[in-house]
């Protein structure tokens, strides 16, 4: 059987430092959106997934996507011997419960910074929308 480093499957992280020389790590950010459970549409009260900022305790909040990875990329490299390339993690609440257009311009802003090679984003299932849908069949 194959193996990668000591992991008997092909990991992210293991393709990280292959490809970028160091740990990639991630950084939290928040992207704007809410969830199905909190904004009415499910509930108000929200779920057992998340704390009450959506379980994006540790994301950067404030100002635009780039000043955000700047905070936690900051806030990151004070405690991490961390590198200089970076898996944005667009983790707070449900990250694809906005419009296309908003979750696209937030990822294409993130993808555009320096440190930033590659895109974690947080969702979950009940969260899709028939618009939704159809508007990434477009």
């Amino acid at each position: 059987m194959e193996k990668w480093g000591d992991k008997p499957y092909h990991s992210l992280d293991y393709e990280n430092k292959k490809r970028f020389g160091e740990k990639v790590y991630k950084i939290s950010l928040a992207g704007g959106t809410t969830c199905p459970n909190r904004d009415g549409t499910l509930g108000t009260r929200g779920c057992c997934f998340c704390s009450g900022s959506g379980s994006g305790d540790f994301a950067a909040t404030k100002g635009s996507i780039t000043e955000q990875i700047e905070e936690a990329i900051a806030r990151v490299s004070r405690y991490k011997n961390a590198g200089h390339h970076f898996t944005a993690y667009f983790q707070s609440f449900t990250a694809t419960y906005a419009p296309v257009e908003t979750l696209r311009a937030a990822w294409e802003e993130a993808m555009t910074h320096e440190s930033v090679v590659t895109l974690a984003i947080a969702t979950r299932c009940s969260s899709k929308t028939s618009n939704r849908k159809n508007k990434r069949k477009k």
